[in-house]
């Protein structure tokens, strides 16, 4: 297991976004990054050259944060930022980054991008010299690090998440009498999980052709939640996840629906559920587990 260096909530101001509006004005992005390495040389001289200078981490970020990058999405953004955190040190395994610009959406919290690259995902190899690598004699533990490192990406080796969080929208919800006629706030999170691209190259998913955007994702799913009267949280849950998979053809998907009046001394009551295109690929997984839908 790697130790790792961490950076959390490290605010920056870029340009990122497609539209005319978005190109001109500055955005808030928070950032947090986790970088994995070893820390036992510094650990037993007390130097820091034997560990990730963090100092020297914030500062590239912030470079590129405020450089004419170019980059239109918070998903090439979010790659970027994980080579430039890794690149300080040739010591850096692999690195974790969750990037959120709380101003992409009207009624969310914020959108983010969650991602999880090694060093050679990013550069093609795990040394700054390809050669010397393919040449050379690596040692077990060198190798064993390197797999740790790979490992330790979890679910994440494989897919990137677009996180929708706490998207605020009222509604008829629940089975009460009162809870018939009155409104009630609900706080949905979505976390969109798309298969991780392998290119490792600046733009990627600026160039990406894809039938959605977490925008259109949170309005199609505010538009549906805003119309509907269900009685359970469970039956709106799974409806949420039928709206952006059928509508918006994402291809797998976790809601959580938070209901924050439905228990009198706790935050909220909530359901999470996952589903993925194949859930929704006939007309019985459709109605799976939506027992009590409104007509």
């Amino acid at each position: 297991m790697a130790d790792k260096i961490i950076l959390r909530d490290l605010q920056v101001r870029t340009i990122l976004g497609n539209d005319s509006w978005e190109r001109k004005k500055l955005q808030p992005v928070v950032i947090t990054a986790e970088i994995h390495t070893s820390i036992a040389m510094a650990g037993k001289e007390d130097k820091l050259t034997g560990s990730v200078h963090y100092g020297m981490a914030c500062k590239r970020v912030m470079k590129l944060a405020e450089s004419n990058h170019g980059i239109l999405s918070l998903e090439a953004f979010t790659e970027e930022v994980a080579r430039a955190c890794i690149d300080v040190t040739g010591s850096g395994l692999a690195v974790y980054v969750y990037a959120r610009n709380p101003r992409a959406l009207l009624h969310a919290e914020y959108a983010g991008v969650e991602i999880y690259r090694t060093r050679k995902d990013l550069f093609g190899s795990w040394t700054n010299d390809s050669t010397e690598e393919e040449n050379m004699q690596e040692a077990g533990s060198a190798i064993a690090a390197r797999a740790a490192a790979v490992d330790a990406g979890g679910v994440l080796k494989s897919e990137d998440n677009l996180v929708i969080k706490h998207l605020s929208l009222s509604t008829i919800i629940g089975i009460n009498l009162w809870e018939r006629h009155y409104k009630q706030v609900l706080n949905i999170s979505l976390t969109i999980h798309t298969a991780r691209s392998t290119e490792g190259t600046v733009g990627v998913h600026d160039k990406t052709s894809r039938p959605w955007t977490y925008r259109k994702v949170a309005d199609e799913v505010t538009e549906m939640v805003e119309k509907t009267s269900y009685r359970t949280v469970e039956a709106l849950a799974i409806a949420i996840a039928r709206t952006a998979i059928k509508q918006c053809k994402v291809p797998k998907l976790t809601v959580r629906v938070e209901k924050p009046s439905a228990v009198v001394f706790a935050a909220c009551s909530a359901v999470e559920i996952t589903r993925s295109v194949d859930d929704f690929s006939t007309s019985s997984a459709l109605t799976s587990g939506v027992a009590s839908l409104n007509l």
